[in-house]
């Protein structure tokens, strides 16, 4: 019998449990790979994300960004500067890792999975039922916090389908190219789709993508290649790597009864750029607040924690319902938007508060 189980050991999963375990709690981690693993990841994390991590990442950080390329439609393009970095660049891989590693310090205990068969609530706690190589398991804990990714087994097995999570495809490639590091930090909207492309650059090659804000856009090998030939003068892609970014449209799915949903399983990517890192890290933050808060206090029942979870999560949802509304004017209208933009004092008004870890709704309604 564990306090917490805790399904999934990427950002919001691991922070989750280091938080849970150092506070004393017992903590069984679990996950279907070993680490490290190769994630598919673009690897930036924002000011506001990474002034989240309970420990320090500052060993992992391979390139710091304080302009970021613009290109709007018809291939006119600004940059956007800040004094303070708009984003750190690190590889997913290192990141898992260490997070995880980070967390079993804190005395969490690892364990990798098979499949999930079920999982059943009763008033004292929840049974999770696994397969792995043949043999049936039934691990008990008092919570459980789903954190396993935009595909989460956890959210269907609680009804959590019926929610209006929407998954955005992305695509991404690694290009080996010269003086990579002179390369800025891009984004590119002058392509025709509804989304954009990106340049983030490494030390011996750029990572490039595609996003689209559409769940049922079109990307694939050539489009990347091409993009590649056209702005690096090089059709040599490797690790290319689909993925889908999850955003909740309506009402956040974030759980039931004793089980939590955290990050991309409970849809709380942001769908205007995808950024998912920051919601991940702030809902395992505030899942693992929630169930430390009710934890073994009589007057407090285990549904208590779901609602704290809601509660203390509403700054977020705000956020995503912004993030929602500018994603909306964005690409149904880039040329404009794009053009709005462009004006110095707009943007930089927003890397202001972008470089110092502001959140959406804190740049937009400042007062």
């Amino acid at each position: 019998m564990y306090d917490v189980i805790i399904i999934g050991a990427g950002p919001a999963g691991t922070v989750a449990g280091y938080l849970l375990g150092r506070a004393g709690l017992s903590v069984l981690l679990l996950d279907r790979k070993d680490f490290p693993r190769k994630k598919a990841c673009a690897g930036g994390i924002t000011p506001k994300a990474m002034a989240l991590f309970p420990f320090d990442i500052s060993c992992l950080i391979r390139r710091t960004c304080r302009e970021v390329k613009i290109i709007r439609p018809g291939n006119v393009s600004f940059t956007v500067k800040a004094k303070a970095p708009l984003c750190y660049i690190t590889k997913r891989m290192d990141l898992d890792a260490y997070s995880l590693e980070k967390a079993v310090q804190a005395g969490c205990r690892f364990r990798k999975i098979g499949r999930i068969i079920r999982l059943d609530q009763d008033d004292c706690g929840v049974n999770l039922t696994l397969s792995s190589d043949g043999k049936t398991d039934i691990l008990r804990a008092g919570y459980l916090i789903g954190a396993d990714g935009a595909n989460s087994k956890i959210r269907r097995l609680i009804g959590g389908q019926k929610s209006r999570i929407i998954k955005l495809p992305a695509l991404e490639a690694d290009v080996p190219v010269k003086n990579a590091g002179l390369h800025p930090m891009t984004f590119d909207f002058s392509r025709d789709i509804q989304g954009y492309y990106w340049i983030f650059p490494r030390k011996t090659h750029v990572n490039i993508g595609i996003f689209s804000a559409m769940p049922n856009g079109t990307m694939n090998r050539d489009l990347l290649k091409n993009y590649a030939e056209d702005r690096l003068k090089t059709d040599i892609l490797t690790n290319v790597k689909g993925y889908p970014i999850a955003t909740s449209y309506g009402k956040v799915h974030l759980g039931t009864g004793r089980v939590l949903l955290a990050g991309d399983a409970a849809g709380l990517a942001e769908p205007l750029l995808g950024e998912g890192i920051y919601s991940a890290l702030k809902s395992g933050i505030l899942s693992a607040r929630a169930i430390e808060h009710t934890v073994g206090r009589k007057s407090l029942t285990p549904s208590d924690a779901l609602g704290f979870y809601r509660q203390a999560l509403g700054a977020l949802q705000l956020d995503l319902r912004l993030y929602r509304c500018c994603a909306s004017i964005l690409y149904q209208f880039p040329k404009w938007s794009l053009a709005l933009g462009s004006c110095n004092i707009l943007h930089n008004c927003f890397s202001r508060g972008y470089s110092t870890g502001k959140t959406l709704h804190e740049i937009l309604m400042p007062f």
